[in-house]
């Protein structure tokens, strides 16, 4: 009798240490699994990270003479500011611009510039998808898809900040400052005045 309760006994100690056993085989397999998890998101993380592919140096030029618009406002040569670059992956960008010590209240337009701001005061917008000789201002390419603008308001202490997001990133060496306009940018891309402008490096 004893030997058949000592048996019994046995058996469901036996039957316990499989069952635990089996219960961790099955937690050592969904390890991978939640890693695996965890993976994608890491990876979704790795996608949504952003790297600076270009940053603005230097201080701001101030055109003492605008042209462009005969009746430009004139802006304080105490402008602050900088402008940057980043790339999320696959060929897109965003651009943020941050100034301030310009008049209050106020809205401007600014874009990508081609040229360096002392070369024919930065020469044309930048575009990703260049226009036919004379046809800069055409809507099918002087557009906040093919451009880069940049229009803000300021606050009632003279700043402002603005973003643009594209879904290109520009040539080496064709896009070299970002320059403010005395006007909020219109449909064929005019703004008025250049009123200033910052180095950019790619």
């Amino acid at each position: 009798m004893m030997k058949t309760r000592l048996r019994c006994f046995n058996r469901v100690i036996f039957l316990a240490i499989v069952a635990t056993a089996a219960a961790g085989c099955g937690g050592d397999d969904s390890a991978p699994g939640d890693g695996g998890s965890g993976g994608s998101g890491g990876s979704g993380g790795d996608g949504g990270g952003e790297t600076k592919i270009g940053t603005s140096k230097g201080d701001w030029e101030v055109y003492t003479n605008p042209f462009g618009d005969g009746g430009a406002s004139p802006i304080p040569s105490t402008i602050k500011g900088s402008v940057d670059a980043f790339s999320p992956g696959s060929s897109k960008m965003r651009v943020k611009l941050t100034v301030s010590g310009l008049p209050a209240s106020r809205p401007f337009g600014s874009h990508l510039h081609k040229l360096a701001c002392a070369d024919n005061k930065a020469g044309a917008h930048y575009q990703n998808n260049a226009a036919p000789d004379g046809g800069a201002s055409d809507p099918m390419y002087a557009n906040n898809k093919n451009e880069v603008w940049l229009d803000f308001v300021t606050d009632a202490m003279g700043a402002g900040s603005a973003e643009a997001n594209v879904d290109w990133t520009p040539r080496a060496g064709e896009a070299k400052s970002v320059v403010i306009h005395d006007l909020m940018t219109k449909n064929d891309g005019t703004a008025g005045a250049k009123l200033a402008c910052i180095s950019m490096e790619f």
